[in-house]
């Protein structure tokens, strides 16, 4: 049988440790708790030019555990006891402030945790702290203009891709074992993809989305992120309650399909060349990839997701702010929004008489008949094909310079939206209802990060995790810090692209046609709703 890649080789830092690994270790009692929160603190205090976290509680965690006294204690057979576990901050954590990245929500502190999280306390979770995100989630870079910029795990002068940049950046670089994210367009996958982690998306509903600063209920749902396949897993079965563990499936018996006239166009040339040698290797080892024709995918997906996310975004979170006491109004929380991109965003196409704005005709449209024709359309290739799943790059771009944050990144030496770039392929499962998977399919010559994706048919996460372990392992790519032992401390990183300039060539800003290369200018701003 198969096994989860990485599960016997154990780093020499318990900072690198897998989330399996460690609680394996636990187990054996050749770790204790108290370890493993010290060398996630260390690392964190060695990172912290990354922009991570918004808020962190490691010292008041480690205190907790100065006795040790329940480390001895056998541990329940699904546990993550001990574990330190960040939250993007948009998912309300007793205990801590829940911004969701903008400055008028800075004093709230709800009172109670999200049912996610609440079932990962009591599996013995430890929730390290906040995670940066892009404000209000209205965006795919974790540019934050008030709480700084996320930075990428592999090259801090790159994006981190967002809107759970943080939560991405954290496991990335050992400051948390796991994270949990919010995905609506593609807020999971698109920084786990750039950071070269693993992200699941799940299928809306089946994680309880209660305690959730929303964008767009329809599509929102709130999703694991971890080094690993059977990392990702492990956290699902907690918040699920499942006791049966996932277990891979044989390549031979995989079906998984191939849309080249959509998702495999425009690539980047380090990606193009990364995602086809990955699926070479699936092929190799007996995977059967599918070749499928699905010409109206891309209009689909644009008239089902566009009108729903600009529909729901106000109502939901004028909902959200009144249910929970906030004391606010959205109008309020506009008002203070500290990101240009956010409020231009929320003035033209969200707020209500904006002059871009959806009509009720539109989203009643969208959703009832654009959203299940898009739906039908991945069904019937499911079915026909017998396919347990859709294969993809995450994203057609790698990640882009911090400073094209503000909407550009480059593209194949062209300058295209970064909405483009990194939504594009994540929208349609998105926009379906679909379940998504990324992990890593490899690195370029310059060790930036890209992602492959598995889109499977709606309420089939735990088979695409099967899928996603038997992948992992057939692609066994090297996790960052094992390929790069003397990689150096973020720090070091950022002071030395400070004195040598950065690492990266900034995109050409262009004229205002050119920064929407490949994309009108109409249907670029409609992607930002991540």
């Amino acid at each position: 049988m198969l096994l989860p890649f990485r599960a016997a080789a154990l780093p020499a830092d318990i900072a690198d440790f897998t989330l399996t690994q460690a609680i394996a270790a636990l187990r054996r009692r050749t770790i204790r708790p108290r370890e493993v929160i010290a060398a996630a603190m260390r690392r964190h205090a060695e990172n912290s030019h990354s922009g991570a976290f918004i808020s962190a509680a490691y010292e008041v965690l480690l205190e907790g555990w100065a006795h040790d006294t329940a480390a001895d204690a056998p541990l329940a057979p699904v546990s993550l006891h001990g574990m330190p576990i960040a939250v993007k901050d948009n998912v309300h954590v007793a205990g801590f402030a829940n911004t969701a990245g903008t400055p008028g929500l800075a004093g709230f502190r709800p009172g109670r945790d999200a049912t996610v999280i609440r079932r990962l306390r009591e599996a013995g979770a430890l929730l390290v702290g906040k995670t940066n995100m892009h404000e209000l989630s209205l965006g795919v870079t974790s540019h934050n203009a008030h709480f700084g910029d996320v930075r990428n795990a592999r090259d801090p002068s790159r994006l981190a891709g967002g809107s759970s940049g943080g939560s991405a950046v954290a496991v990335a670089l050992g400051l948390a074992y796991a994270a949990i994210g919010t995905d609506t367009a593609g807020s999971i996958r698109i920084p786990a993809a750039l950071n070269g982690i693993v992200g699941l998306r799940p299928t809306v509903g089946r994680y309880p989305a209660d305690g959730v600063a929303p964008v767009s209920p329809t599509r929102d749902t709130p999703g694991p992120m971890a080094r690993t396949v059977a990392d990702v897993a492990l956290v699902d079965q907690v918040i699920t309650g499942s006791q049966r563990p996932i277990v891979p499936v044989r390549p031979e018996r995989i079906r998984l399909g191939v849309v080249r006239g959509f998702f495999f166009e425009g690539l980047d040339v380090q990606v193009h060349q990364l995602i086809h040698a990955a699926l070479q290797r699936l092929q190799d080892s007996g995977v059967q990839l599918i070749e499928l024709r699905m010409p109206e995918l891309g209009t689909l997906s644009e008239t089902a997701g566009t009108a729903i996310g600009f529909a729901e975004f106000w109502p939901a979170m004028e909902h959200y702010l009144r249910t929970h006491d906030t004391g606010l109004s959205m109008a309020d929380v506009a008002r203070a929004a500290a990101g240009s991109d956010v409020r231009a965003l929320i003035e033209n196409f969200l707020a209500p008489g904006s002059p871009h704005g959806v009509t009720p005709e539109g989203y009643e449209t969208a959703l009832r008949t654009h959203r299940p024709a898009l739906r039908r359309l991945f069904l019937e290739q499911f079915c026909r094909h017998k396919l347990d799943g859709i294969v993809l790059p995450t994203t057609i771009a790698v990640a882009g310079c911090l400073s094209s944050a503000g909407g550009v990144v480059e593209l194949n030496e062209s300058p295209v939206s970064a909405n483009y770039a990194y939504l594009r392929n994540t929208l349609p499962a998105s926009n379906a209802g679909l379940p998504g998977l990324t992990l890593p399919a490899g690195y370029t010559a310059q060790g930036q990060a890209v992602g492959i994706e598995i889109d499977g048919p709606p309420h089939a996460d735990r088979q695409l995790l099967s899928i996603g372990l038997t992948l992992e392992s057939i692609l066994s790519v090297p996790a960052r810090w094992q390929a790069a032992a003397d990689y150096p401390p973020m720090a070091v990183l950022a002071r030395a692209t400070s004195a040598q300039g950065t690492s990266c060539r900034s995109a050409a800003a262009g004229s205002p046609a050119s920064r929407f290369n490949r994309a009108s200018t109409a249907s670029a701003a409609a992607r930002p709703i991540s």
